[in-house]
C-alpha cells in the first residue's frame, strides 16, 4: 500500500495513534543553538507535541534518535565555537580540540537536559536490529540516508506515524510501506 503524507495541521489525531518523531523535529523543539526555536516550524511542531501530550498519545524514541540529537547538537556548538573570533585557532579539530574542553562539557550538560526531557516525553523502543530487514534498508539507503531508511523500516514494522521535516520522508524514493508521515 502507498505511503500517506499529511500536513500536520490537517491531521486529526486519534488516541490510538502511535508516533515516532524524527530527529529534526526534536532539534526544532529543543535546540536553541541553531535558532530553530524562532520560526514557524518550531511553533507548529511544539504545539503538535503539546497536543499529543494533552491526549496522552504514545510517542516513541530510540537510542539512534538520541544519538543523532546529541551528535548534531554538539557539532552545531562546535561550528559556532569555531566561527567565534574569540576562539580563533582554539578549536581546529573537533575530537582533538573541542571534545573534553570546558565549552564541550557545558554543551554536554545542556544536551543531557534535553535528552532527559525527550525521554520523559517518550516511550523507549528497542531498535529490533535482529529482526529488521537489512537488505531493504540497504536498497533504500541508495536514495536516502541510512538512518532514515532504518526509521522507515522500523516505523512500518511498528505501525508508527512518522513526524518529520525531512524531505526524504516525502520522497518517491522510499518504498511503499503503508506509512503515515506528517510534516509541515
Amino acid at each position: 500500500m502507498p505511503n500517506k503524507n499529511f500536513s500536520i495541521s490537517s491531521y486529526s489525531v486519534k488516541t490510538s495513534d502511535i508516533f515516532f518523531f524524527d530527529n529534526n523535529i526534536w532539534m526544532y523543539i529543543f535546540c536553541p543553538l541553531a535558532n530553530f526555536q524562532k520560526g514557524k516550524r518550531q511553533t507548529v511542531y511544539s504545539k503538535f507535541l503539546s497536543h499529543l501530550i494533552s491526549l496522552n498519545v504514545h510517542i516513541y524514541t530510540n537510542s539512534l534518535i538520541l544519538s543523532e540529537f546529541s551528535n548534531r547538537y554538539l557539532r552545531l556548538d562546535y561550528d559556532l565555537a569555531r566561527k567565534d573570533v574569540k576562539n580563533a585557532g582554539l578549536y581546529n579539530d573537533y575530537k582533538r580540540d573541542f571534545v573534553g574542553s570546558p565549552r564541550f562539557c557545558e554543551t554536554v550538560t545542556e544536551v543531557k537536559k534535553y535528552l532527559t526531557q525527550i525521554t520523559n516525553l517518550c516511550q523507549k523502543s528497542s531498535d529490533e536490529f535482529n529482526s529488521i530487514n537489512l537488505p531493504e534498508i540497504f536498497n533504500t539507503f541508495v536514495n536516502i540516508g541510512f538512518n532514515d531508511s532504518y526509521y522507515i523500516q522500523l516505523s512500518s514494522k511498528k505501525n508508527w506515524i512518522v513526524v518529520s521535516d525531512d524531505s526524504d520522508f516525502l520522497s518517491d524514493k522510499i518504498p511503499d510501506k503503508n506509512l503515515t508521515i506528517l510534516s509541515l
